[in-house]
């Protein structure tokens, strides 16, 4: 609801977002990165709902970075493989989109040391929540 305090929403949606997360993480398809963890850059920007700041107040739920931050660094921590940046990216959309004030989620995901002179290579992709009566 608008009031003098708080002014109608405009379209563009809010971001939460988590910008320059970078763990050590066992990544890749090669033999060798198997044997070492690889430092790896993640930028995750969730969009929220239109009426978030509303239903913030009015509920008290949020997107919450903090469980954006937890969930990369936990799954880092477990010293799982994952093969590619894409299910790193991947999983992390669909924890972001688990969040019901979440419509969409940018994520990019970066190997930092593969090549001298590139500060990165990877992934970067974006995941809407499906519309209502889409499938």
């Amino acid at each position: 609801m608008a009031t003098p305090d708080h002014p109608p929403r405009v379209p563009d949606p809010d971001r939460i977002i988590v910008n320059g997360l970078v763990v050590d993480t066992y990544i890749g398809v090669h033999d060798f990165e198997r044997n070492a963890p690889q430092r790896v850059r993640f930028d995750i920007a969730v969009e929220t709902v239109d009426d978030y700041a509303d239903r913030v107040r009015s509920t008290g739920a949020f997107v919450s970075y903090a469980d954006l931050v937890d969930f990369v660094t936990a799954r880092a921590a477990s010293g799982d493989h994952v093969e590619l940046v894409e299910t790193w990216a991947e999983d992390i959309a669909a924890f972001a989109l688990g969040n019901e004030l979440a419509q969409a989620v940018h994520v990019t995901v970066q190997k930092l040391d593969i090549f001298d002179a590139a500060d990165g290579v990877g992934i970067a992709i974006v995941r809407r929540r499906p519309q209502s009566g889409q499938s």
